[in-house]
């Protein structure tokens, strides 16, 4: 990144057991991978659950007390997957866990920088959702995060550091200022998108954050005067 580049943010809160949330994530890598700027760009992963103090159960079971329909239910289900596949994503509802997210959070608090975040992130997604794996017994996610990449001491202490679970939980008050749900993206000039919207939806919020840090920019590099003279930009 070149010193008349700002550092481009953009803040997504998401949750494992949101169906939208692993295709919006997959959009958005996409018109990321695309933009000019990328390198520019910090993406900063955040927590939010769809349950808390829910106990973990079928997904379907969850979706059918939601929408009290079996056939709203369904055809919610069948929309995520064409939608899925479109991105290349598995979707089995039939093994998919739903419940309270908080330890898989935790672990990527504490997985360290944002590309090993990332890499866990990805993990639990495509784990969870694709083969059925828990997201809620804390052995099934210490085996994910070695997947991941994640040493076994940092497994540990993600589960016994108070600071992280209050982590998730500020990542959630803060969401709920914004927003009513997930997958939530915001961009550092204020702008927010809600959704799994399409990939050139995410790629022109990119374009208005670059040229609003561009503006400020210069904007801050107006003439300067001082003993020696003045500096014109």
């Amino acid at each position: 990144m070149n010193s008349n580049t700002k550092t481009l943010v953009v803040d997504i809160w998401s949750d494992f057991v949101c169906p939208w949330c692993w295709i919006a994530k997959r959009r958005f890598d996409r018109a990321l991978a695309a933009f000019e700027h990328k390198d520019a760009v910090q993406v900063n992963l955040r927590a939010y659950r769809l349950a808390p103090n829910y106990k973990a159960e079928p997904i379907k079971t969850a979706l059918l007390k939601k929408f009290r329909d079996p056939l709203a239910a369904e055809g919610m289900m069948y929309s995520v997957q064409s939608h899925g596949a479109a991105e290349g994503l598995a979707y089995h509802f039939d093994t998919m866990l739903f419940g309270d997210t908080m330890d898989a959070h935790m672990l990527v608090k504490a997985a360290g920088d944002a590309a090993s975040q990332q890499r866990l992130a990805e993990v639990l997604y495509e784990q969870s959702i694709s083969h059925g794996k828990s997201l809620f017994d804390r052995d099934s996610l210490a085996l994910l995060a070695a997947q991941a990449g994640v040493p076994a001491e940092v497994v540990q202490r993600a589960w016994s550091t108070p600071q992280l679970r209050q982590q998730v939980q500020d990542d959630e008050y803060q969401a709920s200022h914004i927003a009513s749900g997930v997958p939530l993206f915001v961009f550092g000039n204020g702008a927010h998108i809600s959704g799994a919207q399409p990939p050139e939806v995410f790629r022109q919020a990119l374009e208005n954050l670059h040229a609003q840090s561009r503006q400020e920019l210069a904007a801050s590099a107006g003439e300067v005067c001082g003993l020696d003279g003045c500096i014109l930009p």
